[in-house]
């Protein structure tokens, strides 16, 4: 009885993992579609990122000298990524959510970690691993 009540819960509508990965595959579509676009509308991607991320994430992103895009761990985006992009749960680990896509350019398949955390009413990206 308590397995199928527990196995109810997780398997529910709008569980909070589905909440996640809802948020996660938005951000990334959108921020995909903007880092595509030429010319790039980087206040309109740095909205995103507020939108999207903690200020302590974004802080730490700020200061890093990164050569490429930390998000996508690539110095360019294509659009053709959306159609490979999938969002999954850590099973092992609760705040930890998996983003991957298959790099046109180079044919290798990106896998990108993330610690997502609720803040306030929302969740929003909190580490890029």
């Amino acid at each position: 009885m308590l397995f199928s009540a527990y196995s109810c819960q997780s398997n529910q509508p709008g569980s909070t993992d589905e909440q996640i990965i809802s948020m996660l595959k938005d951000f990334y579509t959108a921020y995909i579609i903007e880092n595509a676009k030429m010319p790039t509308d980087y206040e309109k991607i740095n909205s995103m990122k507020k939108n999207y991320c903690t200020a302590n994430l974004l802080n730490k992103i700020e200061k890093e000298e990164f050569d490429y895009d930390p998000f996508l761990n690539a110095q360019d985006s294509n659009i053709e990524w959306l159609n490979t992009l999938t969002v999954k749960k850590d099973i092992k680990n609760d705040n930890l959510y998996k983003v991957s896509y298959k790099d046109t350019f180079s044919g290798t398949q990106v896998l990108i970690k993330l610690i997502v955390i609720k803040e306030k009413e929302s969740y929003k990206i909190n580490a890029i691993l």
